[in-house]
């Protein structure tokens, strides 16, 4: 059994124990509540024994005065009963509220665990290809073919490293509120021309389909955006064959700018589509490389823009994620 895995039994382990702590520790506070009642009413009925014990017999009222110490011992009963129900639920929203918070805790940290290990995997990758590539070019005499093949990779592994950057400070701005968007007049064909055809650079075995419409003008910010349709892009490619097409599309429907990535491979499944846009969230593919930043950070940038973004199922498979903008003019 490797590190790894024992490092992931035991906090297994130490979950299982946090919840059986938390559990023993609440079914305590309701025994205790239980016990409370349980021993308040039979002092209750005991004190209105003695009570009754005490009147005397030879009083004319005492049959009356009989009849109202037992009103007020059922009244003391009513009273505890009530007391102990809202107490109980009290105890029991505190519970579920304390309870969340715990498991919100247990599932962000475990979140970010897992993202820093994915996050060191990202950044390690394409700066070892890089140092090796730079290497075989200094040690080694190769023809012009193969300098270019290494160049090519070496560029296609700083691009990523480029893009992963560029995603770590998106996200620490928008986390902060530090990000002030700005908006210029953006053709979002042309943007999104212009991205696919880097990616048919970086990835030229790969078949990008590319059908724009004119006139697709909105008021935007063109980083943000250009950084969306390239979240997008890395997506399809990460979750689909090679030899599966990508497409991207971009036109006009009643009076909206439409962006559609589209890709013919694993697709996701309906456990997960509700998931695929939170922060960190990775699809059942694990083994692609990932932060799962991309749709996250992609998410917000439309939000900022006042779009909408949707996943939905492509036939027979794959996805296609599909953007909305108001068309609008120079702002």
């Amino acid at each position: 059994m490797s590190y790894q895995e024992i490092k992931n039994k035991f906090k297994v382990s130490s979950l299982r124990l946090v919840y059986l702590v938390y559990w023993v520790l609440l079914a305590y506070i309701i025994a205790a509540l239980i016990f409370w009642f349980i021993a308040l009413n039979n002092q209750n009925n005991e004190l209105n024994y003695y009570k009754i014990q005490m009147i005397d017999v030879n009083d004319s009222d005492h049959a009356q005065k009989a009849r109202d110490l037992e009103i007020q011992k059922n009244n003391k009963t009513t009273q505890y009963i009530g007391e102990g129900i809202i107490f109980l639920l009290l105890i029991m929203a505190g519970a579920m509220f304390v309870f969340r918070i715990i498991r919100r805790q247990l599932v962000q940290s475990q979140q970010q665990y897992n993202f820093m290990m994915a996050i060191t995997h990202e950044l390690k990758t394409p700066i070892a290809v890089t140092k090796l590539n730079l290497e075989t070019m200094q040690i080694r005499k190769l023809d012009y073919d193969r300098q270019q093949k290494l160049i090519r990779s070496t560029i296609q592994e700083a691009n990523r490293l480029n893009a992963l950057c560029n995603n770590m400070l998106l996200l620490s701005q928008i986390d902060t509120g530090g990000y002030t968007l700005t908006k210029e007049k953006v053709d979002l064909s042309t943007l999104a021309s212009d991205c696919a055809e880097d990616f048919m650079e970086r990835f030229p075995d790969r078949n990008i389909e590319v059908s724009v419409e004119d006139e697709t003008t909105l008021a935007g910010d063109k980083l943000l955006l250009q950084l969306a349709i390239n979240n997008l892009l890395e997506n399809a490619i990460k979750y689909s064959g090679k030899d599966d097409p990508i497409g991207i599309k971009v036109f006009l429907i009643n009076k909206k700018v439409v962006l559609q990535v589209i890709d013919e491979g694993f697709g996701i499944s309906s456990a997960e589509k509700g998931k695929v846009f939170e922060k960190y969230f990775r699809g059942a593919q694990r083994q692609t490389k990932g932060t799962g930043l991309g749709l996250y950070l992609t998410r917000e940038i439309v939000k900022q823009h006042h779009g909408d973004i949707s996943m939905t199922n492509n036939v027979p498979h794959g996805c296609i994620f599909e953007v909305q903008f108001n068309s609008s003019k120079y702002v």
